[in-house]
């Protein structure tokens, strides 16, 4: 399970569900693949997406390197040596929005192929619903965040899926499909 062991991955199912298991493969543009591989080199290969709701919004962020884009996605992260991936994500979500979360369930186990010019990476997103539970809206590692708002799923799902995928980035072709599949998935489990 690239870099999550089995007993771990076994409690998430325990506390949040059985999510849906899905597969997808990009060509990621060498500055992504660079980013890729440098997590990959320090032993992570894994990230966990969190859908926070607010109300009947969900909250999202926007990275200094996209800016100017007008795409905002839901806030993700990696655990550290040793840390658990429920503690990960309360921490990944506070540095990131400012907010203190709730796991709510775990709605899509995602294993992604990046594809580099120079061979595939393994890949693989553990996607959360989440709910909102305190703290001030904004980012508190400001130097990897450039913004956090509010969106609704149409908003989400119209204008920002469609400037994903004319970027020509693969981590957003790869997040573009992940927001499809997780809201799909909610409504299939009547969420």
């Amino acid at each position: 399970m690239i870099d999550i062991s089995e007993s771990q991955y076994a409690e998430l199912v325990e506390r949040y569900g059985i999510p849906k298991k899905l597969e997808f493969s990009a060509d990621f543009l060498d500055f992504e693949c660079e980013l890729v591989q440098r997590s990959a080199k320090k032993g992570r290969n894994h990230d966990i997406t969190c859908f926070i709701r607010d109300g009947d919004k969900y909250v999202v962020i926007q990275k200094h390197a996209y800016a100017d884009t007008g795409i905002y996605r839901a806030p993700s992260g990696g655990a550290h040596q040793g840390e658990s991936i429920e503690a990960a994500a309360v921490r990944e979500m506070y540095e990131e929005t400012g907010l203190e979360i709730k796991l709510v369930r775990f709605i899509l186990d995602l294993t992604l192929d990046v594809q580099c010019s120079d061979g595939m990476i393994p890949w693989r997103s553990l996607v959360f619903l989440a709910d909102k539970v305190g703290g001030e809206m904004k980012p508190i590692d400001t130097y990897e965040i450039y913004d956090v708002k509010h969106m609704s799923r149409t908003e989400m799902m119209d204008d920002v899926q469609s400037l994903m995928i004319k970027s020509g980035w693969g981590g957003f072709e790869y997040r573009a499909f992940l927001t499809e599949s997780f809201f799909s998935t909610l409504d299939e489990l009547g969420i």
